[in-house]
């Protein structure tokens, strides 16, 4: 029980609207603004969930909205072919919207399959999401789905790589135990795998989710608890070995409690309960994570240096896929810096400090409790390394000659960026990136031949795409400007009239990158 205590305390509950005098349980999200759950409404039955696979439960699945308050609104029964007149329940929805999976009777030919003792087995299902109604339902491959056993309640993992689910296949005691199979794309595969004692006991375990930090979520009433069906949070540690809490009071009662879902960027989630009587769908906010016994988290670590020494007083920028700004951290005497961030996500990280050229690492998917060393050695803010020659850069440097860029190319005539030419400019805009000191003024020419007005036309409307293009990719507009000069600026004899070869008339149509050093 002191195990359990240490987990209470977490959870500000919510009631929820759309709950109806019958059954209403199992939400899974559709995107981060709607559910689908499992209801009776329609048809008036109160169920019993205690895995007697035979009753019919005459369920059907609905969406509802979340609403800023954590509660839910609009319930609308799903559209297509997923609702039978039979029992559907469990959703478990692919981040994209695309794919459901979902539990239902053996459904065969628009009629409840049996086995030759009259049993009806809950199978898995996946539908796919055309314009909005659920369409091309079909039944999961053996060894997932059987006639000789019920398979129910899927979970997909963080990555969408394995589906976890409820069987009671070789079970002596008649209970449910959780297992996983390996998906790829959308296909389930041979490897159907009970998960190990740590998680799976004598009793019931069921009703798996995976939140978006690899934290499984299951329900038991074989692991210690407060009394019938208790919500458990299960992780992994570094030798694979699942860690088993119980969530403490507030969602777990001496009643049945289950279908627990979370939110982990909001922390806003839901379960569902019998604990008035009838199941219920009931909304929440978690205060904190549930504590294990070792860190969970991926890390992030490592040394950074200024030409071989350590760097100290960097500022280390965190930002998460949202680009919303989460954490902010320095590195000490020795340019060494730690950070913990939350598995299964990309993150970028932005290096600073004034007189340094700053950098940019946009990180790989992280695994839980993954180590990843990030270390490299910066320049000065006004040095950079060209063909392994290091440079200064100087007001009015013109970045053409400093990078030996190619010539920008543009459409004859026109102003589009030819594809050839944006791997030039993205030099520029990664010199800039991590040198806020450094403005840049673009000059665009062009050759002799053609009418004066159309020139100075086309390199005005040439250096503004120049400029834009530079913008879109994060530099700020303050930082970079551009003009138009036309064939006014020529640097040889070119001029109008004048016979002279393609390769002279090329040197006039140039783009020039000036240097303009910030005070």
């Amino acid at each position: 029980m002191a195990d359990i205590q240490k987990e209470s305390g977490r959870y500000a509950l919510k009631t929820i609207n759309i709950n109806t005098p019958v059954s209403d349980f199992g939400t899974g999200f559709y995107g981060k603004g709607k559910v689908i759950y499992a209801s009776a409404k329609d048809t008036g039955v109160i169920i019993k969930r205690k895995h007697s696979w035979n009753e019919k439960s005459f369920l059907k699945l609905y969406s509802a909205d979340v609403d800023m308050d954590g509660g839910l609104s609009n319930p609308v029964m799903l559209k297509g072919d997923v609702n039978t007149r039979y029992h559907q329940s469990s959703p478990a929805i692919t981040k994209d919207g695309r794919y459901m999976y979902f539990t239902r009777n053996n459904y065969i030919d628009g009629k409840l399959g049996a086995d030759k003792s009259g049993t009806s087995y809950l199978k898995i299902y996946v539908a796919e999401n055309i314009k909005g109604e659920w369409k091309n339902v079909m039944e999961l491959a053996y060894p997932v789905n059987s006639d000789g056993f019920s398979s129910a309640h899927p979970a997909l993992s963080a990555d969408e790589s394995q589906l976890f689910f409820v069987s009671d296949r070789g079970n002596k005691f008649g209970n449910s135990d959780i297992y996983t199979v390996s998906l790829k794309k959308g296909k389930v595969g041979n490897d159907v795998t009970k998960l190990g004692d740590e998680i799976n006991t004598p009793g019931r375990e069921t009703y798996p989710y995976v939140d978006e930090k690899g934290i499984l979520y299951f329900a038991s009433d074989g692991h210690p608890g407060l009394g019938g069906l208790d919500v458990f949070a299960a992780m992994k540690d570094p030798e694979g070995i699942y860690h088993v809490v119980n969530l403490g009071d507030g969602v777990n009662t001496n009643a049945d409690d289950f279908a627990y879902v979370i939110q982990s960027d909001s922390r806003v989630g839901f379960f569902s309960s019998n604990r008035t009587g009838n199941d219920d769908i009931y909304g929440f906010t978690e205060s904190r994570e549930p504590i294990f016994d070792f860190e969970i988290h991926p890390t992030i670590f490592g040394t950074i240096t200024n030409n071989g020494k350590p760097l100290e007083g960097l500022t280390v920028e965190v930002f998460n896929p949202e680009n919303e700004k989460i954490g902010n951290y320095t590195t000490d005497a020795e340019g060494k810096y730690t950070l913990n961030v939350d598995p299964f996500k990309e993150y970028k990280l932005i290096y600073s400090k004034p007189g340094i050229a700053g950098k940019t690492v946009v990180t790989p998917v992280l695994k839980p409790m993954e180590k990843r060393e990030i270390s490299f050695d910066l320049l000065k803010e006004l040095e950079i390394v060209v063909d392994g020659t290091v440079k200064e850069i100087g007001q009015g440097d013109d970045l053409t000659h400093l990078l030996n860029l190619k010539p920008i190319y543009f459409d004859y005539g026109g102003y589009n960026i030819r594809e050839s030419s944006k791997v030039e400019l993205d030099k520029v805009v990664d010199l800039m990136r991590g040198r806020a000191s450094v403005s840049i003024q673009v000059n665009s020419h062009t050759d002799s031949r053609g009418k004066d007005d159309f020139n100075m036309k086309l390199s005005e409307n040439r250096a503004k795409a120049t400029v834009d293009y530079i913008v879109k990719a994060g530099i700020p507009a303050s930082r970079i400007s551009g003009h138009g000069y036309g064939e006014t600026k020529l640097i040889n004899r070119c001029t109008n009239g004048v016979p002279c070869s393609e390769a002279e008339h090329q040197e006039n149509r140039r783009s020039e990158f000036i240097v303009i050093l910030n005070k």
